[in-house]
């Protein structure tokens, strides 16, 4: 990848507290028009990572560089490429959401109150009413549009659709894309294994500050454990299917009861076909590919290690 390509590199990069580690040696790359998805259990680093990636916080080794800006060295040119939603975004309750934008938009000066009008309006929010007054979903509408308005080069969420109700959510996957489609490049952390994998195109899954997992989402959703069903045609025939179901690799618990086996399997399903094709079937109903089910032990399911899912 040429650097003109590369939005994000990060090389090494640790952040200490004491004795603590918040983020452990990770090196990550984020490409041009990318959305890529920090994902994993709270005090994995994720927030860390963000803050540290626009040099709100200072790394206690290794490097970050933004659109070949050194973050160190160079923070007032890297901030204004970007706008970061925090996912502690807080506001005096004596602002107005206009005033919040204002005071909170980094060092952007870009930023149009046509654009702003415009966002609040998609997002169902008064911006004229004080940050007190609003609910815990509209305050993170103020934080939305406060992250979109500017049209930064980088936008960074943490935890972005906290709050909000599912009709919400599908406007924020519809703002992402429309924010890549204009250029933009997006970094968001999330717990919502089912928005990741409509809008992220990687994913990186953090453990303890350190980095278990990169990947596609759609390699990921390809190797992913699902579950099926098959109903034999005799039900003299369910004891020798699932004892053969058992004898395939991909295939793991399997089930046999009320004359249908059920059964988990990762990758093709090409080898399943292939054994039931011998056996008269009534029905054979598959699941969709999930990526709540694409995590084992911080590894695509189907990889042959380990046999605990790690949860994000």
């Amino acid at each position: 990848m040429d650097d003109s390509d590369i939005a994000v590199e990060a090389r090494s990069l640790t952040k200490s507290y004491g004795t603590v580690r918040g983020i452990a040696d990770v090196t990550l790359t984020i490409a041009n028009g990318e959305v890529m998805a920090l994902v994993g259990a709270n005090g994995a680093g994720k927030t860390t990572l963000m803050r540290t990636l626009l040099d709100l916080i200072r790394p206690s080794s290794g490097s970050v560089r933004v659109f070949g800006h050194v973050t160190t060295t160079e923070s007032v040119q890297v901030r204004r490429l970007c706008s970061y939603l925090p996912g502690d975004f807080v506001v005096p309750a004596r602002l107005t959401g206009y005033q919040a934008i204002r005071r909170y938009s980094f060092t952007r000066t870009d930023m149009s109150l046509e654009s702003v009008d415009a966002l609040a309006s998609r997002l169902d929010v008064d911006l004229s009413r004080r940050v007190g007054e609003l609910s815990k979903g509209n305050r993170q509408k103020v934080g939305l549009v406060l992250a979109f308005a500017p049209k930064a080069r980088l936008i960074v969420l943490d935890e972005p659709t906290s709050g909000l109700d599912p009709i919400l959510q599908r406007t924020f996957n519809v703002l992402v894309a429309e924010a890549v489609g204009s250029g933009s490049t997006v970094l968001l952390s999330s717990h919502v294994m089912s928005e990741v994998q409509q809008i992220a195109d990687r994913v990186m899954l953090l453990r303890n500050g350190s980095v278990a997992l990169v990947d596609d989402v759609s390699a990921l959703l390809r190797r992913s454990r699902r579950r099926a069903q098959v109903r034999p045609g005799q039900q003299s025939d369910v004891a020798g299917l699932a004892e053969g179901l058992s004898q395939i690799s991909t295939v793991t618990d399997v089930q046999a009861g009320d004359g249908a086996i059920s059964f988990a399997h990762a990758g093709s399903i090409d080898p399943v076909v292939k054994f039931l094709a011998s056996y008269e079937i009534e029905s054979l109903d598959l699941s969709h590919a999930d990526l709540d089910d694409a995590f084992f032990f911080g590894r695509p399911v189907g990889d042959g290690q380990g046999d605990e899912k790690a949860k994000p």
